[in-house]
């Protein structure tokens, strides 16, 4: 009797160790299926894409540098301006091409791109004349971006399929710049323009996703710094030799969005 009792507690025993290991490991199964892989997405390789976006200015430009003595009287009395105070602000679109390398939890890359731009506004100034005898005057004056480019490092930190950037290098571009001063009724006519391409630099910083394995979106802000040039003024037909020189400054900052499409191996999102 006492045999078969000790059978019975042994059976009993070995049944309760054998319940509680099969839900032990059935409960570490739920656990371990209940940690998702992490995603990959790799940014190596080559892409490319299209963007646009909107540029603005807090600045204003076209400030006089220097003029003949004859402007000294209409230059007191603001017959002629000694400041335009021109915007630089508008839309541009375009394309960019680059490479990334992706090493360990950095990213280094090269991007270049090209933009078509309407990148200014005309400021207009009127003058409605003195009862000392200076004429009135209607003075105009425009300093636009009409195209650029970059050429730029990018250094950035991947999280995943987003990428957190800074970027910075040379930029250049067309500008167009002219200037008038007109006098009613025709006692002066004066007008200048330069047209030039321009070589700066530009800096910025932006953010992408990937959104799809070989697809990603960005948001970029860029400074853009074309360097500084000078507008000569004058009325070769009225006033051979006099002239007003202005200074304008090629300074713009902007915001963008664009879409890459990347040639590397494709990446590898997570299923869930």
């Amino acid at each position: 009797m006492k045999r078969q009792v000790a059978r019975t507690l042994a059976v009993a025993l070995l049944l309760s160790v054998a319940t509680g290991g099969a839900a032990s490991a059935a409960d570490m199964a739920v656990k371990a299926s209940a940690m998702p892989p992490a995603a990959v997405y790799n940014w190596t390789g080559w892409y490319a894409g299209v963007n646009g976006g909107w540029a603005f200015e807090g600045n204003t430009t076209g400030r006089l540098v220097s003029a003949d003595p004859l402007f000294n009287a209409v230059l007191a009395v603001g017959a002629t301006p000694t400041f335009f105070g021109v915007k630089h602000e508008g839309g541009f679109g375009g394309g960019q091409v680059g490479y990334n390398w992706q090493m360990a939890n950095w990213l280094v890359g090269v991007e270049a791109d090209i933009q078509g731009a309407d990148i200014g506004r005309t400021s207009t100034l009127a003058f409605s004349g003195t009862t000392a005898g200076i004429a009135p005057s209607v003075s105009t004056a425009r300093d636009y971006i009409a195209w650029f480019g970059t050429l730029r490092g990018r250094v950035g930190l991947p999280v995943g399929p987003a990428l957190l950037y800074a970027t910075g290098g040379l930029a250049y571009g067309g500008v167009r710049t002219t200037v008038t001063n007109s006098y009613a009724p025709a006692t002066g006519n004066f007008a200048g323009n330069d047209s030039s391409t321009r070589v700066g630099w530009a800096a910025g910083a932006g953010v992408e996703w990937g959104f799809a394995p070989s697809w990603t979106l960005r948001g970029e802000y860029l400074h853009l710094d074309l360097g500084r040039s000078n507008v000569t003024m004058a009325d070769p037909a009225a006033l051979p030799g006099v002239v007003a020189i202005y200074g304008f400054s090629h300074v713009t900052d902007s915001v963008r969005v664009g879409v890459n499409y990347r040639f590397g191996p494709t990446s590898v999102v997570a299923k869930y």
